[in-house]
């Protein structure tokens, strides 16, 4: 863009020095104008560029600073957090020292106790009394996911970084606090911490254990049940003897090689449940025990097999030789010459000998002032001293003494007074039906 200037009028001047008059263009004057201003401005924002960058400056010092004593409160509350938790740690291990000691204990009780137990259930099922059913398991302990030690526990305290990081300023991802609390969703669980898992172990043990010293306590009251049970039936059956049974005396028979010194065991019924329970049980034991052994002593088997098949019964009759009352001391079975015939309960032999009108006959020594006689045999199989059992063969039916036939003549004398045998065959087959 050009601009004209125009000319100055010179005026003459006589007289004086002509002077030479200089003209300065437009742009020029608002070129210079023009680089004033920008130098001015360039000058401003160096000031301004100086000025902002020093508080700037200051302001990221004092964020710095800001920060650093954040980071410091956090590792001196994690720290405290570290003390915190190592204590808890220490106490959760004492405390389970300490419940492991006392299952210990308690699982060495009950195996004294399932020893007991168990000895008894098997002198109750030897003497037929208690089933085989009846016998308590071992008691098995339920072991523990998490090792646990002869002397202690492992430790389960946490392990802490040695230097605590805190974590960046940073913006979180996109969507991470919606999932942060939730639980990783893969189809598999969470695992338990350590401590949680051995609580869970020691108190599945605990369970077991007390479910093992129920079961005992059960097992000794069903034994009490079937004792009640077989005491009052043997009663029932004894009862039909006559005789007083509180007053006889039951001889204990031992098979086999046993023995030692006597140790009574000692049991406090106010030690617990499974003490009064076995303590109460101990006098029905001995009462059943007892009557047992007596019945096994007692005449109450059948002197021949097969059903008894009775041609003259005890008590007054009609003499069958001189047609007179007379006194039968005995029963007489019907049998054929040669049949079997059996001791009736366990004894010794006292006479074996032809004898009168008994013809051959043998005499049975048992407990408690009983015998028994057996007459008119054909064949005496037993000997004076000899020892025999129940059922043991003693001779052969026959027709020798005062007899009209074959057949055996059977008693069952009270020192020495006889009694009506037939009243301990109903015993014995009462006896029988409860076997």
């Amino acid at each position: 863009m050009s601009h004209s200037a125009s000319s100055a009028p010179v005026l003459p001047v006589s007289g004086l020095v002509t002077q030479k008059t200089y003209t300065i263009r437009r742009s020029t004057v608002l070129l210079g104008l023009a680089w004033l201003g920008m130098t001015t401005a360039g000058c401003g924002l160096s000031g301004w560029y100086v000025l902002s960058k020093d508080d700037l400056a200051a302001r990221l010092i004092a964020r710095e600073t800001t920060r650093q004593y954040a980071y410091e409160d956090r590792i001196a509350t994690l720290r405290a957090d570290v003390d915190r938790l190592a204590s808890r740690a220490l106490l959760d291990q004492d405390g389970v020292e300490a419940r492991v000691d006392e299952l210990a204990t308690r699982q060495a009780e009950l195996e004294s106790r399932h020893s007991l137990v168990a000895a008894l259930a098997d002198t109750l099922q030897a003497g037929g009394i208690v089933g085989a059913s009846k016998a308590p398991l071992r008691p098995r302990l339920v072991k523990p996911e998490e090792p646990i030690r002869a002397s202690g526990v492992t430790s389960f305290a946490p392990i802490m970084p040695t230097k605590p990081t805190p974590a960046p300023d940073s913006p979180g991802l996109r969507g991470a606090g919606d999932t942060q609390n939730a639980p990783w969703r893969s189809g598999m669980a969470e695992p338990q911490p350590p401590a949680q898992r051995v609580e869970t172990a020691l108190t599945r043990l605990d369970r077991a254990l007390a479910n093992t010293a129920g079961a005992q306590i059960a097992a000794l009251r069903d034994m009490d049940e079937t004792l009640r049970d077989s005491q009052k039936r043997l009663r029932g059956a004894l009862s039909e003897t006559g005789l007083d049974t509180d007053r006889l005396a039951a001889q204990g028979s031992v098979a086999g090689g046993v023995g030692g010194p006597f140790v009574p065991l000692k049991i406090d019924p106010s030690a617990g449940p499974f003490e009064a329970t076995l303590s109460a049980l101990q006098p029905r034991i001995a009462a059943v025990m007892r009557l047992r052994s007596l019945a096994e002593q007692l005449p109450l088997a059948k002197p021949m097999t097969g059903e008894a098949d009775f041609s003259s019964n005890f008590g007054y009759r009609v003499d069958p030789f001189t047609r007179g009352p007379a006194m039968h001391t005995g029963v007489d079975f019907r049998a054929e010459t040669g049949s079997p015939i059996r001791a009736t309960a366990p004894g010794k032999v006292i006479a074996a000998e032809y004898s009168g009108g008994y013809g051959n006959m043998v005499e049975i020594e048992h407990a408690n002032g009983i015998t028994t006689r057996y007459a008119h045999m054909s064949a005496i199989l037993a000997s004076v001293g000899q020892s025999v059992t129940t059922g043991t063969v003693i001779g052969r039916v026959g027709s020798t003494g005062r007899s009209t036939g074959p057949h055996l003549h059977y008693e069952t004398r009270i020192d020495d007074e006889p009694v009506d045998p037939t009243r301990f065959l109903r015993a014995g087959g009462k006896l029988a039906g409860l076997r």
